[in-house]
């Protein structure tokens, strides 16, 4: 279910980039949330120069977002969160006023993968 989309100007991160931090990503969230490698998800978009903007000025702002099943504890996000700053600000070298990291959450109930609905999130 995890489901990462990274969203970054045209040529900051190269497809090596790309793909070192998805495995990084991907082991991560395995290791943190315990779910199996297969069930996490990251996709990369890409905006071009001049389309991105920080406080009203061009920038290449960098954003992550992540969609989970609700049901992790308010630690457990921040935890998470401060992980995935340090991976993302260190794959892009944004600044810290150039990057925008956001948890969004989703019933199980309210989501499938591999055909199944989702099962309830189980202790941390």
């Amino acid at each position: 279910m995890p489901l990462y989309t990274l969203i970054t100007q045209d040529g900051v991160l190269s497809s090596e980039a790309k793909a070192t931090l998805a495995a990084e990503l991907t082991h991560l969230h395995s290791e943190y949330s315990g779910v199996p490698k297969n069930w996490v998800h990251v996709v990369f978009q890409e905006y071009a120069p001049g389309n991105g903007f920080t406080a009203g000025e061009a920038a290449a702002t960098a954003a992550l977002t992540l969609l989970i099943r609700t049901g992790r504890t308010a630690d457990y996000k921040r935890g998470l969160l401060q992980r995935l700053w340090t991976l993302f600000q260190r794959a892009t070298g944004a600044p810290d006023d150039q990057i925008v990291i956001g948890i969004q959450e989703v019933p199980p109930s309210q989501a499938m993968e591999m055909g199944q609905i989702m099962p309830d999130v189980v202790g941390e």
